[in-house]
């Protein structure tokens, strides 16, 4: 079939059903929706084109530019159909985690400002949460912005009541429903369509476990009553950890061939817990029970996000080299030095801030330099990279994440710290910090 834009290839995307051989489950069929199979790799793409249709016009006619407050796939959706039509697309971001999301939106052609990263959760009443910046500079440059807004324009979830007619197609109807929960869209708008079909039917809400991250995916002690999410919506809300969301990734890659990013993953591992509780309770029916669920993304974005906190899936095959997120921590105490120790001899430190680029430029420690952490990490893993006799500080926001780059530092034979309780306790200590904004 030939079609005649790319934004047409939006939609349609595949049911696979997986062996009850991999799910274990006698009564309960499980079917994956894979949206990762739409154009641009998502199941935001439906809700990018949803929200940019109406606008594109507008935005053309009066030289607008399109901004979205997005730390990926949504961001990276709009970017390309902007690109596409010749309009100009800027997203704002908390922080963005992956670094390969940044790349595929540069080289889609968003411009990107990023706020420094407090909560993935967008909060209404935080003047630095990213919504709120976005929303506030739609509001002062009216002229200049058109706001998708994925968070609360309606047309998010309205574009995947188009998702549900598609299972509804297929299956007829579904008796579990299995979604994650970023900007709730997708499972407000393929569960309206399914419970109509069935009004019995079981939705579940899955989401990143407290202190947890899974790359779109809200977290269980973040913000709960923004956008779209209702808690009646939901029989049950399902948390899951990092290392299950890689485990469930795996496990469709290995045994399905589903190459699913970490938010598919966490889905799928929530849905088997879950079915296999209910699997021995239910009554018999012939046609046995159906269950949906949804693939968010595919995997390869991720994949430098999965070695850091999975290393040993790729060591075994490839090499043994160490890697920060593997390191053991010997002397926690002898890998820290206090803010006021640090002031005392800060001439003799090299002093890397592994902090996100805009968090560095409102406040750091004067003569430091800002390597953010993901390219850190990749350096010095690399080898040793700084003459032998070097002294190195490593500063993070509350000194936590900067004792494993320490310890890695002094496993390579330098002479490293992490400074205590990070630029907070700098900033407590009453030491001046410089600016760079």
């Amino acid at each position: 079939m030939i079609y005649k834009h790319i934004s047409e290839l939006v939609g349609n995307t595949p049911l696979l059903e997986v062996s009850k051989e991999v799910t274990g489950l006698k009564n309960i069929h499980v079917y994956a929706k894979l949206e990762y199979m739409n154009p641009f790799g998502s199941l935001k793409d439906r809700i990018a084109k949803n929200m940019f249709q109406p606008i594109k016009e507008a935005a053309k006619q009066l030289n607008k530019v399109v901004l979205e407050a997005s730390s990926g796939n949504t961001g990276k959706a709009l970017a390309i159909l902007c690109s596409v039509e010749g309009i100009k697309f800027k997203t704002v971001s908390n922080r963005i985690k992956i670094p390969e999301m940044r790349m595929m939106m540069q080289i889609s052609g968003a411009d990107i400002e990023e706020l420094p990263g407090i909560s993935d959760c967008p909060d209404l009443n935080d003047p630095n949460s990213y919504t709120t910046a976005a929303s506030n500079m739609a509001k002062r440059y009216p002229n200049k912005y058109i706001y998708t807004d994925q968070y609360f324009n309606e047309r998010n979830w309205q574009a995947h009541l188009d998702t549900g007619k598609e299972i509804i197609k297929e299956l007829g109807s579904v008796d579990f429903l299995f979604t994650m929960l970023g900007t709730v869209g997708s499972s407000v708008g393929v569960g309206r369509v399914l419970k109509e079909a069935n009004p019995d039917l079981n939705i579940y809400g899955v989401v990143a476990s407290s202190g947890q991250h899974i790359p779109g995916a809200r977290n269980s002690n973040e913000l709960w009553e923004v956008g779209f999410y209702k808690p009646e919506f939901y029989t049950e809300i399902l948390s899951e950890t990092t290392d299950s969301a890689i485990q469930g990734a795996t496990m469709l890659i290995q045994r399905v061939g589903i190459l699913s990013g970490p938010t598919g993953g966490a889905t799928f591992s929530a849905a088997l817990k879950k079915l296999k509780e209910i699997d021995n309770h239910l009554q018999y029916r012939a046609e046995g029970y159906r269950a949906v669920f949804i693939v968010c993304d595919r995997i390869e974005p991720y994949l430098n996000f999965i070695k850091l906190h999975k290393p040993d899936i790729f060591s075994k095959r490839s090499s043994l080299k160490p890697t920060v997120a593997n390191v053991v921590i010997h002397d926690i105490q002898k890998l820290k030095i206090s803010a006021h120790d640090l002031q005392k001899q800060i001439e003799k430190f090299l002093i890397i801030d592994i902090r996100g680029n805009f968090a560095y430029s409102i406040g750091h420690i004067e003569k430091s330099i800002n390597i953010v952490d993901e390219i850190f990490a990749n350096m010095i893993e690399e080898g040793k990279v700084f003459p032998m006799n070097t002294k190195i500080v490593v500063v993070c926001r509350i000194g936590d994440i900067s004792l494993n780059y320490a310890q890695f530092l002094v496993n390579q034979g330098y002479e490293a710290y992490s400074l205590d309780g990070g630029i907070q306790s700098w900033k407590d200590a009453g030491f001046e910090l410089q600016r760079s904004i």
